[in-house]
């Protein structure tokens, strides 16, 4: 299984809840921009779950009956395991978690500050829909982690930007809600953040990018910036950055020599893999037919 690429410079190894004693069971690790996975399967087991600074929630990935209990604050909870149905854990709750099966699952961690910080404001603790329970019934907030669970098993062809997209959603799920609702920018501003947002990325095309990074150069949020971009341009902040390093590509492909291989990594692309899928979206063909068809 492919293992998910962490970003440079920007750890969140300190998102973690797998134990050294289960070290084994840990799967494969993911990190974003703003938060990070652990897929693992463990047996059957009761263990003491220290409070953490950070969320958690989980994701069944088995379809298997399996009771699971969490003791914790001096509550105890429990639920069983069914489609679509997620355990939630707020930041600072400890207690005693069991299940009494294989579970295999997986785990997504971040604060409330990256919830903030997806969303462009300040966020209190409490001040989202973060609550302990066990059986959270949830088809969208489901379909959310398993997209970021599919980007980590693809080994994040396109780096953190695909990522990123889907927890800013994850956030706004999460958050935006009555009193927390912030009304978009008009369309005016739209467009000014929307260019200063372009000159950023065409000045760091070929650079790792990340919609935290992308969003800051434009002083806003990348909430508010990806709306901007579907407003203005049609396209996402990762769909505009896919196309323009598949534009630079197909000029270096028709103007040097250079092997396909050296084309990816020229343009920015993460992986061959992202190289191959962006011209295909781009031009409707292979990086190979592309070249031999400019000529």
């Amino acid at each position: 299984m492919p293992r998910a690429e962490v970003l440079p410079g920007r750890s969140l190894a300190h998102l973690s809840k797998i134990p050294p004693e289960l070290s084994d069971a840990l799967l494969q690790r993911g990190e974003w921009s703003l938060c990070a996975m652990e897929h693992s399967r463990i047996r059957a087991i009761e263990f003491e779950a220290p409070g953490a600074p950070f969320h958690h929630l989980t994701l069944p990935l088995e379809r298997v009956p399996l009771k699971i209990s969490l003791q914790m604050d001096g509550r105890r909870r429990i639920g069983r395991n069914a489609p679509d149905t997620l355990t939630m854990i707020e930041a600072g709750a400890g207690g005693t978690a069991m299940w009494d099966g294989t579970f295999e699952s997986a785990c997504f961690y971040f604060t409330t500050a990256a919830l903030g910080t997806a969303l462009g404001f300040d966020l209190e603790e409490g001040a989202h829909a973060v609550r302990t329970q066990v059986e959270l019934h949830s088809p969208r907030l489901s379909r959310l982690l398993h997209a970021l669970r599919a980007d980590a098993q693809a080994g994040q062809p396109h780096g953190a930007l695909v990522g990123d997209a889907i927890f800013v959603a994850l956030a706004a799920q999460l958050v935006l809600r009555g009193e927390h609702r912030h009304v978009p920018p008009r369309a005016g501003g739209e467009a000014s953040r929307v260019r200063r947002a372009i000159e950023y990325i065409q000045a760091n095309l070929t650079d790792r990018l990340n919609i935290e990074a992308i969003s800051g150069a434009a002083s806003t949020s990348p909430f508010y910036l990806n709306h901007a971009f579907r407003t203005v341009l049609g396209a996402s902040i990762w769909q505009y950055v896919l196309r323009e390093r598949a534009r630079y590509a197909f000029a270096l492909m028709r103007d040097t020599p250079l092997n396909l291989a050296e084309v990816a990594q020229l343009a920015g692309f993460e992986t061959y893999a992202s190289f191959i899928s962006s011209t295909r979206r781009e031009y409707g063909c292979t990086p190979g037919n592309l070249r031999r068809l400019s000529f």
